[in-house]
């Protein structure tokens, strides 16, 4: 699978989506093709997911993030926490539940499965 082909999978992820995983309880894309702005982290009108995190907080995923996250699935290693820490770090330090959140909608998308820490391609 290429990322265009997943890409298509991933855009069929509906508002209301829940991508909890066995440890997380609340996690709910809110927003999805929005437009994701900030200086922040560089984002400049990209298209991507808005996730909601508990009650009050919610992190934004536009899809160059995605595309990132799933080649790294492609790999021996997976996708996980330390791909992101190391490519996404300012994401990672304001709310680490991107990780988690990010592989859940590949698993939603139904392209990915997790494998303890780490999602993998199917």
């Amino acid at each position: 699978m290429n990322w265009k082909e997943a890409k298509i999978e991933i855009e069929g992820i509906k508002i209301g989506a829940d991508i909890n995983t066995t440890r997380s309880t609340y996690r709910e894309v809110t927003g999805r093709d929005k437009s994701i702005t900030s200086k922040r982290y560089g984002y400049e009108e990209e298209k991507g997911f808005i996730i909601q995190i508990g009650d009050v907080n919610y992190i934004r995923v536009p899809y160059s993030m995605l595309e990132s996250c799933f080649m790294a699935m492609k790999t021996k290693d997976g996708y996980n926490g330390t791909f992101f820490r190391n490519e996404f770090p300012l994401q990672a330090q304001d709310h680490g539940c991107h990780v988690h959140s990010i592989g859940m909608l590949f698993v939603k998308a139904g392209i990915a499965v997790k494998k303890g820490n780490s999602y993998f391609l199917i």
